[in-house]
């Protein structure tokens, strides 16, 4: 995250609440990101300082225009006419944030030594939901370095309970 995109993102955020149209921005976003990495010629274009910014705002237009937010049009525009295009996935990535946090929903990464079973992801949202107070979407990454048990990163907090841990803390205990 840096902090031109973090920047973009909060104001689109803004101007997305004022308007209430912060599902529709979300899509639209997911719209433009999935353009652009269809097309990397494309984003290229939106990009390229030998290309008159008038024509790459008509590039933008053209491509968008009528299908997203106009909010959404009118800062990817900013972007574009100030050089910005390589924030854009950062942006997105920060509106998300800010839009799942207005939503009263947070992202849980959970890392385990093995894929997990669906009924333990089951038990797990659950009870995430219920420690964390809001509706929680799971992330999953396997990493056999841990042994067993899981790992989970949420609103900034971290739980572990992996073997991995466990053992380091008694290795950490033992050398005190």
């Amino acid at each position: 995250m840096t902090t031109t995109s973090r920047e973009y993102a909060e104001a689109l955020f803004e101007l997305a609440v004022q308007g209430n149209v912060t599902e529709e921005t979300s899509e639209g976003l997911e719209t433009v990101i999935s353009a652009l990495m269809q097309t990397p010629e494309y984003r290229a274009l939106l990009a390229s300082p030998a290309i008159g910014k008038e024509e790459r705002l008509n590039a933008l237009d053209s491509a968008f225009r009528g299908k997203i937010p106009d909010i959404l049009l009118a800062i990817l525009r900013m972007m574009i006419s100030r050089g910005h295009v390589s924030a854009l996935n950062g942006m997105a990535r920060d509106y998300e944030e800010l839009a799942r946090g207005y939503r009263g929903e947070t992202v849980a990464v959970v890392t385990s030594a093995v894929p997990l079973k669906e009924a333990e992801a089951v038990a797990l949202r659950a009870k995430l939901e219920k420690k964390l107070a809001r509706k929680v979407t799971l992330q999953f990454r396997v990493n056999p370095e841990l042994i067993g048990g899981i790992r989970v990163e949420a609103d900034g907090r971290v739980i572990d309970g992996s073997i991995r841990n466990k053992l380091d803390e008694i290795k950490e205990v033992m050398n005190a």
